[in-house]
């Protein structure tokens, strides 16, 4: 029986792809940014379009391998897995990094669908919490990072503007 868990497949495909409350989808969010947008690091100290979705989807990476049981698949924060340098995204190209961000979403779904309720109460490695407080997280995450790309966003955007009126 996957009641419960029903709940979170509807979050994961609402935020992902729906329409929430709060605004853009992360992939409406997603169909909105232009090519000259992607790489842009709109203030020093922030991140571009493109780190902010690569820092997304290794995150959702980790919740897919706990799902799967794997416990090997580690990410250090701040690290460069967890913040991809721009030179390495720009050689990987957005339409790559989209597709892979999709086939997660795809793979993510498929495997909460696949289980049943219990999953919420299965151990994470740590020994203190269980996938449930994961599945929280990373679904508060993307609601985060969504709206840190409409910031990054709308900084780009304000920048280019004023340079294009001076």
């Amino acid at each position: 029986m996957k009641t419960n868990l029903s709940y979170y497949i509807a979050q994961f495909k609402h935020i992902y792809n729906g329409s929430p409350w709060y605004g853009d989808s992360l992939r409406h969010k997603l169909e909105t940014v232009q090519s000259d947008e992607v790489f842009a690091v709109p203030a020093p100290g922030t991140h571009s379009v493109a780190q902010l979705v690569a820092h997304i989807l290794v995150w959702r990476r980790l919740l897919v391998e706990r799902i799967k049981g794997n416990n090997d698949f580690q990410i250090h924060v701040n690290s460069s897995r967890d913040w991809p340098p721009t030179a390495m995204l720009e050689a990987k190209g957005w339409e790559t990094l989209l597709a892979e961000l999709d086939a997660n979403q795809a793979e993510l779904v498929s495997l909460l669908e696949s289980e049943t309720d219990s999953l919420l109460n299965r151990p994470l490695p740590d020994g203190k919490h269980a996938v449930r407080l994961l599945l929280d997280g990373i679904l508060q995450h993307d609601v985060y990072h969504i709206g840190q790309i409409g910031m990054a966003l709308a900084m780009h955007r304000a920048k280019m503007s004023v340079t294009a009126t001076n």
